[in-house]
């Protein structure tokens, strides 16, 4: 079943020998009366069933959050990428600033998810699928979710790291 809601978007791509990879991603819109502005990508197929189930359930709660798993490895076989923009208003002048809300949900090999609304963790996760490419099945990404220092003390950063194939 082909759902209107479902377009496949330009993505990053990847070289694997002479072959060129281009792994697609798909915009997923829950809005149905035109008022929603959070824009959600993800690697998995939205057309078979078990990864739509997948993703339905990671909306409701995710199995794991990405705080709680730090040091720990998650081979990444897809992902949910949300962007919402959200507006404040500076008290003094009066100024409306919008600023982009991430978030980041992934799913492991045993159709787990893991979520986190860090930016830095978003950022971090862009910068690897931009040298990487996308999380699939066939080429899953070994992840491991870290804490860097921030520049006030006591804060940190929640960020992932590649598992290295030494």
């Amino acid at each position: 079943m082909k759902d209107e809601n479902i377009k496949v978007v330009e993505s990053t791509t990847e070289e694997k020998g002479n072959a060129l990879v281009v792994p697609k991603m798909q915009e997923i819109s829950y809005d149905f009366f035109g008022e929603n502005k959070t824009k959600r990508v993800t690697t998995l197929d939205l057309n078979n069933p078990e990864d739509a189930d997948m993703i339905l359930n990671a909306n409701q709660q995710a199995d794991f959050k990405l705080n709680d798993e730090v040091g720990k490895e998650i081979k990444c076989i897809g992902c949910i990428l949300s962007e919402t923009p959200t507006v404040t208003v500076n008290e003094e002048t009066g100024e409306e600033i919008t600023r982009k809300k991430h978030t980041v949900l992934l799913f492991d090999e045993e159709g787990n998810s893991h979520a986190t609304g860090s930016n830095s963790c978003y950022m971090s996760f862009c910068q690897i699928i931009k040298l990487k490419g996308l999380p699939t099945r066939e080429n899953p990404i070994v992840l491991i979710p870290i804490k860097t220092p921030a520049k006030q003390e006591g804060h940190t950063y929640l960020r992932l790291k590649v598992k290295s194939n030494k």
